[in-house]
């Protein structure tokens, strides 16, 4: 392959370099560096070896998706140390507080106050005043036990 008049390892260096600065200035935390390092390899194969556009392309694919997967499971390994991942999810939130019951439960259904909103709770027939620990969130319900 040859892109106005230079030989392909240049043409494949400038992608991939271009493709690895996108990643850094433009999209960072995407595959673009996964990309790029495909181009750089291609670049290393296209100085060494001198093929025909088509294997050049078919090659470039397969090493982009090899370097997307490695990159994938580079990533997907990383440990998410985020302090706000819990915020919204109201299973992990609330599992294992222990709320007061605001009314009874009497067959199988009542309301507990966490916090300044009331819920509707499922667990076993407590009276009202009661403490229970919420063992699970299921949908807009509370599922309790006894503390």
């Amino acid at each position: 392959m040859s892109l106005l008049g230079l030989p392909p390892v240049w043409g494949w260096l400038g992608l991939g370099l271009a493709l690895m600065a996108l990643e850094v200035v433009v999209a960072p935390g995407t595959y673009l560096l996964w990309i790029g390092l495909a181009a750089l390899a291609m670049a290393l194969i296209a100085g060494i070896v001198t093929l025909p556009l088509t294997l050049e392309l078919a090659l470039f694919g397969a090493l982009a998706l090899g370097s997307a997967v490695l990159g994938w499971m580079v990533y997907g390994r990383r440990a998410v140390n985020d302090a706000a991942q819990d915020l919204h999810d109201l299973s992990r939130t609330l599992r294992g507080q222990v709320v007061m019951l605001a009314t009874a439960i009497e067959n199988g259904s009542g309301q507990a106050r966490v916090s300044d909103t009331v819920w509707r709770v499922n667990g076993p027939d407590l009276p009202a005043g009661t403490k229970v620990r919420i063992i699970s969130v299921d949908g807009a319900t509370l599922v309790v036990e006894p503390a």
